[in-house]
């Protein structure tokens, strides 16, 4: 029985040694203007190409505007099995406003207004994905 707690002491503590460290020593991730959110690493180049959509789309150049987010379609796809298991929440907010943008480009007879409003939602999200 001793020989069982000494064995349990000797496990327990370093891992709760190694537990208090990544909690009180490790500093949190926050969101900062160079793109670098909490979780998903710099998101900068998927923010400039939501930028360039909406500069397309803004000039009324809808087909453009929709070729141009296959672009992001494709890098957010490529970065997703990256950046999901590091904050599923935050990748969750930044999928559903690509998907409601995607969506709204993509659409039948695109509503310039939607389009605006769902790129805008994307670029914030992109921006502070946590939020």
């Amino acid at each position: 029985m001793k020989q069982f707690l000494l064995a349990l002491a000797l496990v327990m503590a370093p891992v709760a040694a190694f537990t208090a460290g990544e909690i009180y020593l490790v500093p949190h991730a926050q969101s900062d203007v160079s793109g670098q959110s909490p979780g998903l690493g710099d998101l900068t180049s998927l923010q400039t190409i939501i930028s360039d959509v909406q500069k397309k789309a803004a000039s009324g150049n809808i087909a453009a505007a929709s070729a141009r987010i296959t672009d992001f379609e494709t890098a957010w796809d490529a970065a997703a099995n990256g950046m999901r298991p590091l904050n599923p929440t935050a990748w969750a907010h930044v999928d559903g406003a690509a998907d409601a943008a995607l969506h709204a480009l993509r659409s039948a007879n695109p509503d310039p207004a939607k389009v605006n409003t769902t790129l805008k939602d994307l670029l914030k999200t992109l921006r502070n994905p946590s939020a």
